[in-house]
């Protein structure tokens, strides 16, 4: 039986909703580029499909700054390896880059950063690439073009994967492989591994993280293979947050297993470094709150109360239930380290409250990347190595 919304909290999440009113969009114009190099104003034609075999397209979101040229090489040379073996039953697979750039004198590089990316898929005749060069940021915006040409190709499914991790050999094809076994329905993603950085903040959230499992439990943006009905016509312009958009049109509270339609994968690893800088970070934590924050005001109440009380705030007692998994003071200290993130997302709420209630809605949820001082452009650089 469905819960009922009370009054009191139906109110609250309106005003919350109205406190929110993005100005952009993630709808760019977009330059293409084939296997060949050519750039375009269209999508390149579709490669010939295989009779009764899915097809998948992995976007790779990144920027003109992300690395050099010789260090994007690199990164979409371990990308492509993923798929020098056998990659589900004749399943088609194309690639997209999203080279991203900043200032419109930055177009001409970041094209002919593409066309460099192009060269390295010579020989891979199981890949089909295509290169989207379009203005940044935010991540929605190269989703939105990949999944705008996977949408014309009429493929079964569209993944993404970021240009921070590092994948385990095979990561993608066992993504694939448990898709199709799946019947080609909801979203799968990789089992993510965290490492923590140098910084004190990341050792600290690294440590945090591992008690209190906050959000872990459904595929992430970082590497995530999904139906393509589900995102069709692209993120909204309202939501920054990819794989949140993706769990919450999937999540089914009334079922038996609501998350049945979002599985991880075991074989799929992926590392990744947990957070960075602590102003850094604490922009980044403030993003993700934001994120929560929206979805959770936005969506039906079935959907959300189940995300507030299973997902997100699992185990804080009283609210939900005490986490007695692996002891009672394992469950108390993740308790009490979730009402403090509580206490934090409350204030962020109570801001986009008021914010609706005076009619000055914020109109941009900024954009947080993790910068590392000594990579090209001052932007991060990804995992070279895996710590045991």
């Amino acid at each position: 039986m469905a819960v009922r919304e009370p009054a009191l909290l139906r109110g609250l999440r309106r005003g919350i909703s109205r406190g929110y009113r993005p100005s952009g969009t993630w709808r760019r114009p977009v330059v293409y580029l084939g296997a060949d190099g050519t750039a375009t104003a269209r999508p390149p034609a579709p490669p010939v499909a295989v009779p009764g075999a899915p097809s998948f397209a992995f976007v790779l979101p990144t920027h003109l700054r992300r690395y050099d040229e010789a260090g994007h090489r690199s990164w979409f040379r371990d990308v492509l390896a993923q798929f020098a073996g056998p990659v589900g039953t004749g399943a088609q697979v194309i690639v997209m880059v999203g080279m991203q750039w900043m200032r419109p004198e930055e177009e001409a590089e970041a094209i002919g950063r593409l066309r460099s990316l192009a060269a390295e898929t010579a020989g891979h005749d199981a890949v089909h690439f295509i290169g989207l060069s379009l203005p940044g940021p935010g991540k929605p915006a190269t989703l939105n073009a990949g999944i705008a040409v996977a949408d014309e190709y009429d493929l079964t499914a569209v993944g993404w994967v970021d240009d921070d991790i590092r994948l385990e050999p095979g990561c993608l094809a066992a993504m694939i492989e448990d898709f199709v076994r799946g019947g080609c329905r909801g979203a799968v993603g990789g089992t993510k591994v965290p490492h923590a950085r140098k910084y004190a903040t990341s050792r600290l959230l690294h440590r945090l993280k591992a008690l209190t499992a906050t959000a872990t439990n459904y595929p992430h943006g970082c590497c995530l293979l999904v139906e393509r009905a589900v995102v069709s016509g692209g993120i909204p312009d309202r939501y920054l947050c990819d794989d949140g958009y993706v769990c919450f049109r999937l999540l089914d509270p009334e079922a038996a297993d609501p998350l049945r339609h979002l599985r991880l994968v075991p074989d799929a690893r992926c590392h990744y470094e947990v957070a960075g800088p602590a102003g850094q970070t604490g922009r980044r934590i403030r993003r993700l709150l934001l994120n929560h924050v929206i979805y959770l005001a936005d969506w039906s109440y079935p959907v959300s109360r189940h995300y507030f009380r299973s997902i997100l705030f699992s185990g804080m007692w009283p609210l939900t239930d005490l986490d007695r998994s692996v002891g009672l003071r394992h469950g108390a200290a993740k308790s009490a380290i979730k009402w403090i993130y509580f206490c934090w997302f409350g204030r962020t709420a109570a801001e986009l409250w008021f914010r609706g209630l005076f009619r000055c809605p914020l109109r941009q949820v900024q954009w947080a990347e993790y910068v590392a001082p000594d990579s090209p452009g001052a932007a991060g650089s990804p995992l070279t190595e895996v710590s045991a």
